[in-house]
């Protein structure tokens, strides 16, 4: 169960706390390079492109070189993206640089994770193990808003140090591992070309397009949530970003957690095409309802809704990614769908910090965003739902 499950969960709550250790200290950092919200977006966008657009290339190479020697190196980057700001401190391009550096190692922890399930569990049990993957991943974005604010006004310093010092503790224990499991997983033959061939197969796929679309409305939301939720919430109230306001956001992705653990319960009364199709619509609405609340109290509890709905999918968009393709080629299957819900994941987060920075408020981003959301359902729901399972050929 350890090299099955639970060290496949332990590196993608890794690399759940390196995505998210910067976004409760959002007003430190702030302070700390002198830049507005504009400015905390694109610090943020380093991360988020980075681990938007290694999905693919880190696939392509986990398929090849298997997923323990992928673990190694994309663990000494992240020790090293954490180490390094403390050269210069103050300098918003080297931190967004190394932030950037940062998200090579979180994006490819997180397709490390799916690669050893998708190789090693049962088939049976490949949508429960991915639902605790994703919820060790969603677990890991919430526990900087519990450890981090109450850290003082030098916390920012320790966003750095706890990832350094995870990254360390990782690769011990992954001493742990059986040999065999860290021998595991590269492919053995058709080389390059067949890699290739596979990604052909992947890119040119109308139905893993629009699982990687639906996906970045799922995840994105959960991402954004963490990302934007304590200034949105503040805004409502009217005050300023308080830790109050980074503690509520904390709950709001434990419940998003939960969901995603939970998601593959559903299963059992509802088909995946359904728990997918229904989550996004209402992801749209929410976002739109979000936009016009003005009372806070309520507008958290609309946040707790769409973290329910934007990780209760993620058993079934994964699973059913994983099963429309050979287990071989799993992580470019996987990397290009989670590539696509990358970019619609980054670009919400820009699209919110650039609005809020000359708006003075998240209002007309958030309802641009649900009608975007309920655009997209009404373009996809009939591709999703005519989504069966072993639809894909394995490239020759």
């Amino acid at each position: 169960m350890f090299a099955i499950v639970w060290f496949p969960a332990l590196i993608c709550l890794c690399s759940g706390y390196f995505f998210m250790s910067v976004a409760p200290l959002s007003t430190q950092f702030m302070a700390l390079f002198g830049v507005g919200y504009a400015g905390l977006s694109l610090f943020l966008s380093g991360l988020l492109w980075a681990h938007s657009f290694v999905q693919l290339p880190a696939g392509l190479i986990l398929d090849k070189i298997g997923a323990y020697k992928g673990f190694l190196i994309a663990i000494t980057i992240a020790f090293i993206a954490n180490v390094l700001p403390f050269l210069a401190v103050d300098s918003i391009m080297l931190a967004t640089g190394l932030r950037f550096l940062a998200g090579l190692s979180s994006g490819s922890l997180f397709l490390i994770g799916i690669k050893m399930i998708g190789m090693q569990a049962p088939p049976d049990k490949i949508a429960q193990a991915q639902g605790i993957q994703g919820a060790a991943f969603c677990l890991g974005t919430m526990l900087p808003f519990i450890t981090l604010p109450p850290l003082g006004n030098e916390a920012w310093r320790f966003s750095y140090i706890i990832p350094a010092v995870l990254s360390v503790l990782t690769i011990a224990l992954s001493r742990l591992l059986p040999a065999k499991i860290k021998g595991s997983g590269a492919s053995s033959g058709g080389g390059a070309a067949q890699l290739l061939s596979a990604l052909k197969t992947v890119s040119t796929s109308l139905p893993i397009w629009t699982l990687g679309i639906f996906h970045g409305f799922s995840y994105g939301t959960l991402n954004n949530l963490g990302q934007w939720l304590p200034s949105i919430l503040a805004d409502i109230h009217g005050s300023s970003t308080a830790i109050a306001w980074s503690l509520a956001t904390g709950a709001v992705l434990l419940i998003g957690t939960i969901s995603r653990a939970c998601g593959s319960s559903l299963l059992k009364w509802f088909s995946k095409n359904w728990i997918i199709s229904l989550s996004v619509l209402a992801i749209g609405i929410l976002y739109i309802a979000l936009g016009l609340i003005g009372n806070v109290y309520i507008g958290l509890a609309v946040g707790f809704g769409l973290a329910i709905l934007g990780g209760c999918n993620y058993g079934s968009i994964f699973s059913m990614t994983g099963n429309i393709m050979s287990p071989m080629y799993l992580a470019t299957a996987s990397g290009f769908m989670n590539m696509i819900a990358n970019i619609a994941n980054v670009l919400l987060t820009i699209i919110l910090g650039t609005v809020r920075e000359y708006t003075g408020s998240f209002s007309a981003a958030l309802i641009a965003a649900g009608i975007t959301a309920l655009s997209i359902w009404l373009a996809g729901n009939r591709i999703i739902s005519r989504i069966r399972e072993n639809t894909m050929p394995v490239p020759d």
